[in-house]
């Protein structure tokens, strides 16, 4: 349904605007089916948390992610559906860990932090088949300096759940980029089968 849309409204501005080359739309379709992708994706989510009555959950989680996926990168399924099914997965995922775990040990959180800085300082941005990295130096940046503000709301804020939401949602990132960048040795292992077969 979405890719029906985007490639509607692409073959539209195609057919109206001679100046646009193939690359362009190319580039226009992709971007359509992001946007309507996440809006689709987002929604379906909204409902599900509107239901569980864990919205500000659900507000918190996104907003983290929206401040570091872009820049770090991450994994990317190959259809709308598992998208959606890993994208709840991952906001469901946040949701009880920032509900459900007790507060974390301190010296555990450093350690933590301290290694998940590294991996974003070695790794990070994460290549994409669809999009190729460009600025990987200012990524790189941006993710660290996105990082590092929610290490400090997180060692700053007395509250336990705002504290596990920032925990999990920075776990799985990190988790992503570990994924995608041991996807090459991996990939003759029965996990390819059953994972990597869906993302790219």
């Amino acid at each position: 349904m979405i890719k029906l849309i985007s490639t509607f409204i692409t073959r539209y501005l195609e057919e109206n605007n001679s100046s646009l080359i193939k690359t362009d739309l190319l580039k226009i379709q992709y971007t359509l089916e992001v946007i309507l992708g996440n809006l689709f994706d987002f929604v379906v989510i909204l409902l599900i948390f509107l239901g569980l009555n864990k919205v500000p959950i659900l507000l918190l989680s996104y907003v983290i992610l929206i401040s570091i996926r872009p820049f770090m990168g991450g994994v990317h399924c190959k259809t709308f559906i598992s998208c959606l099914f890993v994208t709840t997965m991952y906001f469901i995922m946040v949701m009880l860990f920032t509900t459900l775990a007790p507060k974390l040990n301190n010296s555990f959180n450093i350690i933590f932090f301290t290694i998940s800085f590294i991996i974003v300082a070695a790794y990070a941005p994460c290549r994409n088949l669809k999009r190729p990295v460009k600025n990987k130096a200012t990524l790189k940046i941006i993710s660290l300096i996105s990082l590092t503000f929610w290490i400090v709301v997180f060692f700053t804020l007395p509250n336990v759940q705002i504290c596990n939401c920032i925990f999990a949602s920075i776990f799985i990132q990190i988790l992503q980029i570990i994924i995608i960048n041991t996807k090459g040795v991996l990939s003759n292992a029965k996990i390819y089968k059953h994972f990597f077969s869906y993302t790219s």
